[in-house]
C-alpha cells in the first residue's frame, strides 16, 4: 500500500495486493461515491478482481472521493494497463481529480508497462481520458483527433489490444470505435466520421446498447517525475 496526499489535500491510496484490496469496506466506498443509485459496476466481486486500485479520499474527512480500478494485461507480447472501471464522487467532479488517479496509476506501474487502455461506452469516461492525455508532454494517444496526425506506433498497438482485449469486435483504427463483427437485425451500424462524433452519438443512449470505443495512452515518453507532478505529488510513505 501507498499513499501518496495531493496539494489538494487529497490522499492518493494505491492498493495493489488481492488481500489489501479486500480490506475495503464496499458500501461505504459505494455510499460515498454514489449520487443516487450506484454505477452498476461498483461492486465488491469486480472491485476484488483488480490488480490495482486507487482510492482518493479527503484528507481531513477520509470521505472517498475517487477511484480507479485497473488489470495488468498483455497484447502481443506488450504489457499495458486495462483501466476497468472508474467514478468520481459528485462534489469532487471538474476538479480534475481523475487526471491524478489515472497519473498516480501510471507511476505505480512504471517499469512494468507505459501503456494504458480502457474500452468504454461513456464519452464522458473518453474525454477524460483524451484530456489526461493531452494535457502531458509526449504522450501519444489514440484515436486522434479529427484532423491530427496519427501516431503509427500507438495506433498499431490499439489495433493489437483491441484483438486481445475484443476479438469478437472489428476495430476501426481511425476512431477507435469497436464494431459487432456480426450484424444484430434490431441494430443498425453507425460509422462515425470520428471519436468526437461517436461520444455526440452516445450521449444519450443507455450503456448496454452503446457501442464500445478503445482509447489507447501511450506514455512511454514521459518521466516519472512528470506523472508525480500531475498526481499533485507532496509527500509518500510506504
Amino acid at each position: 500500500m501507498t499513499l501518496i496526499l495531493t496539494e489538494q489535500r487529497v490522499r492518493l491510496t494505491c492498493l495493489s495486493e488481492p488481500h489489501m484490496i479486500e480490506t475495503l469496506d464496499i458500501d461505504q466506498l459505494v455510499d460515498e461515491l454514489a449520487d443516487g443509485t450506484p454505477p452498476a459496476f461498483l461492486t465488491p466481486e469486480r472491485i476484488c478482481v483488480q490488480d490495482l486500485i486507487v482510492v482518493a479520499t479527503a484528507e481531513k474527512t477520509g470521505r472517498c472521493l475517487g477511484l480507479l480500478g485497473a488489470r495488468d494485461d498483455m497484447a502481443a507480447g506488450q504489457a499495458f494497463l486495462r483501466l476497468d472501471m472508474a467514478c468520481v464522487a459528485p462534489m469532487a467532479r471538474g476538479q480534475r481529480l481523475m487526471s491524478r488517479l489515472l497519473a498516480r496509476a501510471a507511476v505505480e506501474r512504471v517499469g512494468r508497462t507505459s501503456i494504458l487502455a480502457a474500452r468504454t461506452a461513456t464519452p464522458s469516461w473518453f474525454r477524460a481520458l483524451r484530456h489526461f492525455a493531452t494535457n502531458l508532454p509526449c504522450v501519444a494517444f489514440h484515436p486522434a483527433p479529427a484532423g491530427a496526425v496519427i501516431a503509427l506506433r500507438t495506433a498499431a498497438l490499439a489495433r493489437q489490444i483491441a484483438g486481445a482485449l475484443c476479438p469478437e469486435h472489428r476495430h476501426d483504427l481511425a476512431t477507435g470505435v469497436l464494431h459487432g463483427k456480426w450484424t444484430v437485425p434490431t441494430r443498425v451500424l453507425r460509422r462515425h466520421a470520428s471519436a468526437e462524433a461517436w461520444c455526440e452519438a452516445m450521449r444519450d443512449t443507455p450503456p448496454v446498447l452503446a457501442e464500445r470505443l478503445l482509447a489507447v495512452i501511450d506514455l512511454r515518453g514521459v518521466p516519472e517525475a512528470t506523472l508525480l507532478a500531475r498526481a499533485g505529488h507532496v509527500a509518500s510513505s510506504g
